[in-house]
């Protein structure tokens, strides 16, 4: 249903702009040189589509997505995010848009901007002064639940996020550095469903206006060429990946938080390994749990070196003594190397354990015997 509306939006949009005609687009290198009468001429055009289509709501997550590109501590974007959008000019939303399409943003464009960033922001602080000096008893329901306050968080993020989609649509070539933007903003693993949502839904929509299951979506994506799909899903299949692996670091990150008993510990606590790859967006486990499991996946990073370790009937379960692993079978336990170690370590890590019981078999390489050593190049992938 949401996407039908969603669909009916553009459909009517598509319809006003018969009288408006479509969003303007700048050519920046001749804007750089139009003199103050023409350049003003323009803006206003811009200026003028904006106040038609769109409200200081619809545009707000332009402005949102241009104080974090323009160095805003996340403090001050999440504090505008909070704003009022009756407080929010359209004047200020209407140039970031304008600049997203190619108009230059002057010197007194960017002091307008920061000036009316800075009002807004005064405002929310005004009124939660005012709040905590009234006695007023303020409602359950107007209270912001832990929930809201991550909501909100999430909704900044998506902003970021939908401002990459705008380049990609517009065909410029962006990395969306998906797993690095989630680990720097420390994005909580309970919200990445949230993400995935987002993602599919897109998707979702695309996929039936290009099938042309929907009449409504068909006509709203009419103007999208083959290319601009393969570009667009391309885009999202990488953000699915980044998810993913997000989810996995986050997994291995919480268990090796686990405090373990005193003994296990001492017995790793001389074990070298390489906690963190930040090529292949991957975490070791905590070895402790090494010690008592019936089977240990490694990866040689150096040597791109696959391990498996099976516990002996007899001398099992496997333990760890120095840098070692003991108490593997001999026969069982071997590696393999691995082509293409981004991609067959991430089937790996989203693999359940009737997947891993063929994995290493369906790596065509030829098998070694392990060592059972361990060093400062290899990851410790799971134990089971």
């Amino acid at each position: 249903m949401a996407t039908k509306i969603k669909a009916n939006a553009k459909m009517q949009k598509l319809a006003d702009e018969k009288g408006t005609g479509p969003e303007p687009v700048w050519d920046t290198e001749r804007a750089l040189k139009m003199d103050e009468a023409e350049f003003d001429h323009h803006m206003r055009q811009s200026f003028n589509y904006y106040n038609y289509h769109y409200s200081p709501k619809d545009l707000k997550k332009h402005l949102v997505a241009w104080m974090q590109d323009s160095g805003y501590k996340k403090e001050e974007v999440s504090n505008f995010v909070r704003s009022s959008d009756r407080s929010l000019p359209l004047t200020a939303c209407s140039l970031v848009k304008a600049h997203k399409q190619g108009m230059p943003l002057k010197e007194p464009h960017v002091k307008y901007l920061r000036e009316t960033i800075e009002h807004v922001t005064k405002l929310v602080d005004l009124t939660e002064i005012q709040e905590e000096g009234s006695k007023k008893v303020t409602a359950p329901s107007q209270v912001k639940t832990i929930q809201d306050r991550l909501q909100e968080k999430t909704n900044e993020h998506l902003a970021h996020f939908d401002g990459i989609i705008d380049e990609v649509v517009k065909g410029n070539k962006v990395d969306s550095n998906a797993f690095d933007y989630f680990k720097a903003n420390s994005v909580p693993q309970a919200q990445l469903s949230k993400y995935t949502e987002w993602a599919e839904q897109y998707v979702g929509e695309l996929k039936e206006a290009q099938l042309g299951t929907d009449e409504d979506l068909t006509e709203a994506y009419s103007h999208y060429r083959a290319a601009d799909f393969r570009r667009i899903f391309g885009f999202f299949d990488k953000f699915q990946d980044a998810i993913e692996q997000y989810r996995q670091v986050k997994k291995q990150t919480k268990k090796a938080k686990v405090k373990r008993a005193p003994n296990k510990e001492k017995s790793v606590s001389k074990m070298k390994y390489l906690k963190e790859d930040n090529v292949l967006k991957l975490v070791s486990i905590n070895p402790v749990d090494i010690i008592g499991a019936q089977e240990l996946w490694v990866y040689n990073v150096k040597t791109r070196k696959m391990f498996k370790y099976v516990a002996d009937d007899t001398f099992g379960p496997l333990s760890v003594k120095g840098t070692s692993i003991l108490g593997y079978d001999t026969v069982k336990s071997q590696g393999k190397t691995v082509r293409k170690p981004e991609q067959k370590l991430l089937e790996f890590m989203k693999a359940g354990k009737v997947q891993l019981r063929k994995f290493l078999d369906e790596i065509k390489a030829v098998s070694i015997p392990a060592n059972g050593r361990i060093n400062k190049d290899i990851l410790l992938l799971k134990a089971l």
